[in-house]
């Protein structure tokens, strides 16, 4: 089995066959093998022996979602579209399913049979239900009467307290041991009548935050970092009854939906301090909301809204991402059900979310989503008569890992079992105004608050559960790098905990009014500790932290990592493979500037390396284009065009990130005369020369970040390269040595909506004290340290200064003129002569000071928190036909691997000579930013512009027979 596997990596199918073949025949139940015999069937062009051993494997495994892919490729490569269909929606029906697997080269994605197995297993048997109630004796603590009642940790001291709204002002509750008392301060003594209080950190400074709704419209109160609370003004005049806190557009700040009897309104968080509303330009409204239901309801990584109305229709609307919103499809018999009281859960660990709901006749019914659609409301508990009040909230009461409802009626309150339906608790108390479990011990888990007519009360956890552990996601708060809210809302955590999953949103689950923020509580079934908990934050981030212990509460902060930039180049230096920069910067499809509107890629670059940064080794010089971020890379073509030249000489590549101006051509620019600036100067006029005229990676500080937005200064970076004399002659280039922080989809698009727009460098020439526009926004170095070049045009008679300008977070690491010459110099184009893609791992990426970025290639993990776009990637071994020639054949690339490239060297350079490179790279490279365009997917692939068909059917044999491995999901464990 072994053996195939190595063969299938290493590309020998025909060799691979044969062993998976055998493997069959000794073990007919193995999925795995089943699943690899269909791919080598698959890569030798046999799709009717593959599509019927991908067959088998669902058979063996129903949960093997690789065969679902691979057999939906290989019935469509054999004309048979309606199967071909019906197996990729059954792969979409599990691609959010934590219990569904891939089959790949990944060590626990290979099958049993590559598994390391113990010499003595020790199996942990399921743990027995404990004795015992599930709560103690129920005690008073407060005797005011509630009318809502909200938990969250108003003072950062990791103790939670209680927050009631009444007739008058709101009152807190301060738990002191296991009592709690009103808190002495009283902070919104002044606020008057409340309806309910949504909590959450507004404006991500690491001190919690609040809106309370009111019926003159919903009203931020803020934290200062002296714990002082003060009110700011209200975002509007639209009654407030109801809302949530959530960072409905992906953008890494906490908005505003509330809703009451006179509409409903969304207010974007602009991160200034102030809100705009957006209902009407978005297509949301309507009237007399009561609740407000925010989840994900169809797997897609944004948050859709459910405005729950005192009489039906409903709405339910999808987000499109980009502030759009449509009318959610289907759901319509819950669009139309007289619903009291809505919930959303994962309540069995599948990856998909349930929908329970009251019904108006005291029924309870269930939606359920399958991956794909959902559907109709089902019968779940049946009711005992008429209800005109009910409230909702799920929590995991006996700590076996699955999550129960809690329902509130005005005359009681019960637990039910989501997967019987059974009430497995319940208690008669008049006046019920509303219960919510609070989780307060992690060695306890959840509680129960209730509130009446007589006031609070506590039913403390009983002896009759398993262990618990708390989670509480935190966005950092590292401001100049954030990308999720500080309060980590929106996160999607998924807990492994002795071989099953418990899936949990940190979202509050009650059906409100108000909400909560409060850790999370997740049982362990027994078990005294946790494998590990993976989170998916609401910037798209994919995190796993190991081994959770029982009866512990665990803060877990968002890690910030560079999740995508495009691919990075390594070439062999006589030593060792040293990493270079990264490539393909202005070849991003998909790269959103504002909504509708994407930066066109330019698929073509070349990079130059000098004397020192490539040699031979066996007559071959070795590069290798790298993906350890998650990221997707599309590579057509490589060459690499030797330039030998005589000493004295310097060589450098008209390339740039082109905005304005004239385009980057990456044609060679020669020259061996260089005019360096006599002074540099920044925008508060202090001298920063050194910093600005050797290539040392030591950049003048480019001032002021804006801590909203990643890669945009609170200022324009202004400086002013001054001369000796006038630049004069023709051929002068402006040569650049420096890097840029690149901002994201998202963050462009939170930009855009602040009324913020990313500015290229400008380049401006003073003659005679007069300063002159050269080249508006011409661009920027492409990303990672690099030589940019600008050819300037005709600079005004007398220039001596030259001014760059501009609001990117861009390092200038040396500036200088050179002045273009013709030379009889040697060059040498190399097509390559091996193109091999490996599985290389993670080369471990450092950032120095100035976010200078380092990638060690003799460092590289095999795993990664990192996501793989969906789909047909090309199989390891040598691909060198599909990288040959420019015909839209691409070698595809996901995080993790690598395309290892070898050129035949020429013979030494003559003496009195030096040798310089350009590689030149046609491709493209996806990242899987939520707002980039079919981010989530290989495909649309991307084509050459000019292709005939004679190209595009080449194209299609060597993909049909290269590109059939199949990625997509997380690379973590």
């Amino acid at each position: 089995y072994t053996t195939a596997i190595v063969q299938l990596y290493l590309g020998n199918a025909m060799g691979a066959e044969a062993g998976f073949r055998r493997v069959v025949e000794l073990d007919s139940e193995d999925a795995y093998a089943t699943y690899f015999l269909g791919q080598s069937f698959l890569q030798q062009g046999n799709y009717d022996a593959a599509a019927r051993w991908f067959s088998r494997a669902i058979e063996l495994d129903a949960y093997l979602r690789s065969a679902y892919w691979a057999g939906s490729q290989a019935f469509r490569r054999l004309g048979q579209s309606e199967d071909a269909e019906g197996l990729f929606e059954d792969y979409e029906r599990l691609e959010s399913n934590p219990a569904s697997r891939l089959a790949g080269f990944n060590y626990k994605e290979m099958g049993p049979k590559a598994a390391v197995l113990a010499t003595t297993p020790n199996a942990v048997p399921p743990a027995a239900p404990p004795d015992g109630p599930l709560f103690d004796s129920p005690r008073t603590l407060s005797p005011e009467p509630a009318t809502t009642l909200t938990i969250a940790d108003l003072d950062g001291d990791e103790t939670l307290e209680l927050v009631l709204t009444r007739a008058s002002a709101p009152l807190v509750l301060k738990g002191r041991g296991d009592d709690y008392r009103p808190d002495s301060a009283q902070p919104f003594a002044q606020a008057g009548p409340v309806t309910s209080i949504l909590w959450g950190d507004l404006d991500d400074d690491g001190h919690l935050d609040a809106v309370l709704c009111t019926p003159q419209g919903p009203r931020p109160w803020r934290q200062d970092p002296e714990d002082a609370w003060h009110p700011v003004p209200a975002l509007g005049s639209l009654p407030c009854a109801a809302g949530a806190l959530v960072d409905a557009d992906n953008d890494g700040d906490l908005d505003v939906l509330a809703t009451g009897p006179e509409g409903t309104e969304l207010y974007n968080n602009n991160r200034d301090g102030t809100f705009t509303p957006l209902a009407a330009d978005v297509g949301l409204g309507g009237g007399d909301g009561r609740q407000a239901l925010v989840a994900d309801l169809d797997n897609d990584r944004d948050l859709d809204i459910v405005i729950l109305k005192r009489t039906p229709p409903h709405d339910i609307w999808q987000n499109d991402r980009t502030w759009r919103y449509q009318p959610f499809p289907g759901l319509d018999d819950l669009r139309n059900s007289d619903l009291v009281a809505i919930a959303a859960a994962d309540t069995d660990g599948d990856g998909n979310r349930e929908i329970y709901a009251v019904v108006s006749d005291g029924n309870v019914l269930r939606w359920s989503y399958d991956g794909a659609a959902w559907s109709g409301g089902q019968m779940f508990v049946p009711g005992s008569g008429p209800v005109d009040f009910a409230t909702l909230d799920v929590a995991d009461f006996d700590g076996d890992g699955d999550l129960e409802l809690l329902r509130t009626r005005g005359n009681g309150v019960a637990i039910i079992d989501p997967s019987t339906g059974t009430q497995v608790w319940e208690e008669a108390i008049n006046g019920l105004s509303s219960a919510r479990a609070v989780n307060l011990d992690p060695a306890k888990g959840p509680e129960l608050i209730t509130a009446s007519a007589d006031g609070l009360t506590l039913w403390p956890a009983g002896a009759g559960r398993h262990t618990y552990v708390f989670v509480s996601p935190k966005g950092r708060s590292e401001a100049d790098q954030m990308r999720s809210n500080a309060s980590g809302i929106g996160t999607l955590v998924k807990l492994r905990h002795g071989g099953r999953w418990s899936v949990q949103d940190a979202i509050d689950s009650h059906s409100g009014p108000g909400q909560s923020l409060q850790p999370l509580s997740f049982g362990l079934a027994g078990h005294g500790v946790a494998g590990f908990v993976a989170l998916e934050w609401s910037d798209g981030v994919s995190q796993t932290e190991l081994e959770l212990c029982a009866g512990e509460r665990y803060a877990i902060a968002e890690v910030q990592r560079q999740l995508a930039s495009c691919p990075v180049l390594f070439a062999w230096n006589g030593h060792a493979f040293e990493f270079v920069s990264d490539v393909l910067g202005g070849a991003a499809i998909g790269y959103l500037e504002a909504p509708g509107r994407y930066a066109p890629p330019r698929p073509k670059e070349r990079f130059l390396l000098g004397p020192d940064d490539l040699k031979a080794r066996d007559g071959r010089y070795l590069i290798k284009l790298a993906e350890p971020m998650e990221e997707a890379a599309y590579l057509d073509t490589a060459s690499l065009t030797v330039y030998d030249l005589p000493h004295g000489w310097q060589v450098v590549l008209d390339e740039r990130l082109a905005v304005g101006g004239p385009p980057a051509t990456g044609q060679p620019i020669f020259f061996r005369h260089v005019l360096q600036p006599s002074r540099v100067t920044n925008a508060a006029g202090d001298d920063v020369t050194s910093l600005a005229a050797d290539k040392d990676h030591r950049a003048p500080p480019p001032g002021a970040l804006d801590h909203r937005f990643i890669g945009l200064l609170a200022d324009d970076q202004v400086l002013t390269l001054e001369f000796a004399a006038p630049i004069e002659g023709k051929g002068a280039v402006l040569i650049a040595d420096g890097w840029i922080e690149y901002p994201y989809s998202q963050t462009s698009f939170a930009a855009w909506q602040a009324g913020m727009r990313y500015r290229p460098a400008t380049l401006e020439a003073r003659a005679h004290g007069v300063w002159q526009t050269v080249v508006r926004e011409f661009g920027y170095p492409a990303g990672m340290p690099r030589t940019m070049a600008l050819r300037l045009p005709d600079l005004p008679q007398g220039t001596d200064a030259l001014r760059l300008s501009s609001n990117m977070e861009i390092y200038w690491d040396r500036l200088r003129i050179g002045f273009e010459e013709s030379v009889d110099a040697a060059a040498v184009v190399l097509q390559p002569v091996t193109a091999r893609i490996a599985r290389s791992g993670f080369a471990q990426r450092t950032t120095g000071p100035q976010r200078l970025p380092y990638y060690d290639y003799a460092v590289r993990p095999p795993y990664w928190d990192a996501k793989t776009p969906r789909g047909s990637y090309t199989v390891f071994g040598e691909a060198w036909e599909l990288v040959d020639r420019l015909d839209g054949a691409l070698a595809i690339i996901g995080s993790g691997e690598e395309v290892h490239l070898e050129f035949a060297a020429p013979p030494p350079p003559p003496p009195g000579h030096e040798r310089f490179f350009a590689i030149e790279f046609e491709g493209w490279a996806k990242d899987m930013d939520l707002y980039t365009l079919d981010g989530h997917t290989l495909e649309p692939l991307p084509v050459p512009a000019g292709m005939d068909r004679e190209n595009l059917a080449r194209r299609d044999v060597l993909h049909n027979r290269y590109n059939v491995r199949f990625r997509g999901g997380p690379v973590t464990h």
